[in-house]
């Protein structure tokens, strides 16, 4: 397989190992995720199932990255999916720094386009974060990872980025799909001021180096104490959804048949559904 492809590793990290492969014939280009297998592990194996199952039923959508298919080898599970050229939110706003409230809006109507049809389907991501948001050379947002995904309707399980749980998960309460929209509303903010709320709330107690060194109890207490700040800049209609995404009581949380009706999308041009 070597012979006809190039293998060059782009990301790393406690899911696997992202490579882009590209065909030494025509240059054609694809990504493959590879996560290490853990021997006489069924745990595992019904998350990659999960993974493989979820990613599969929403791959149509324009704004998720497309899932091609999967493989095994003796040591890795392997998905296959369209390889996007450009980087991550997290790369993407240190290279370029915030967006425009007009570019906000464009790139925040794909994501939470791709938000609802994944609801839609019976999922919940659990692991929405500039991480897992790739922007290509177009500027356009693509939702992956779907790792950390589950088909149950109330879960209890503790799991996801911290910066972008909402109450709900940090106090091991049952929640619902209703923790994407929390974490939606922490990238949209990190798309017009450069930061989530928790880095903003550090900055004032102390560095992001001293927080990691603290036990996990301590950091939950203190992301749970964060209050939103918002730049002077900010419009009134932008200050206002992320108010209304960041509700701590998820049931005066923005309901999520009125995302696309707020006046922060106003004149927005939402991505065109897939037919399911």
């Amino acid at each position: 397989m070597k012979d006809k492809y190039k293998f060059q590793k782009i990301g790393e990290g406690s899911f696997g190992t992202v490579y882009v492969v590209r065909s030494k014939s025509s240059d054609k280009a694809i990504a493959v995720k590879a996560i290490k297998k853990q021997r006489f592990c069924v745990k595992q194996q019904l998350k990659i199932d999960r993974e493989r199952t979820a990613w599969r039923r929403v791959s149509s959508h324009p704004h998720i990255v497309s899932f091609i298919g999967s493989f095994e080898t003796d040591i890795n599970h392997c998905f296959v999916c369209d390889y996007v050229n450009g980087e991550n939110l997290t790369d993407f706003l240190e290279i370029n720094g915030v967006l425009s409230e007009t570019q906000a809006k464009t790139m925040g109507a794909q994501l939470a386009s791709a938000v609802i049809y994944i609801h839609d389907k019976g999922i919940i991501h659990r692991d929405i974060s500039s991480n897992n948001i790739l922007i290509d050379k177009k500027n356009e947002a693509y939702l992956i990872d779907f790792g950390l995904c589950t088909f149950q309707r109330r879960p209890r399980e503790f799991c996801g980025t911290l910066f972008y749980l909402c109450p709900e998960i940090l106090q091991e309460k049952e929640y619902d799909a209703y923790c994407d929209w929390w974490a939606f509303g922490v990238v949209l903010y990190q798309i017009l001021v450069g930061k989530t709320p928790m880095d903003v709330y550090l900055e004032t107690l102390m560095t992001l180096e001293d927080f990691q060194t603290l036990p996990i109890t301590e950091q939950i207490k203190i992301v749970e104490e964060v209050e939103l700040t918002y730049p002077f800049e900010l419009s009134e209609d932008a200050k206002q959804i992320i108010q209304d995404l960041l509700q701590k009581n998820p049931e005066e949380r923005l309901s999520e048949r009125k995302i696309k009706k707020h006046k922060f999308f106003d004149d927005v041009q939402w991505p065109i559904m897939p037919k399911t």
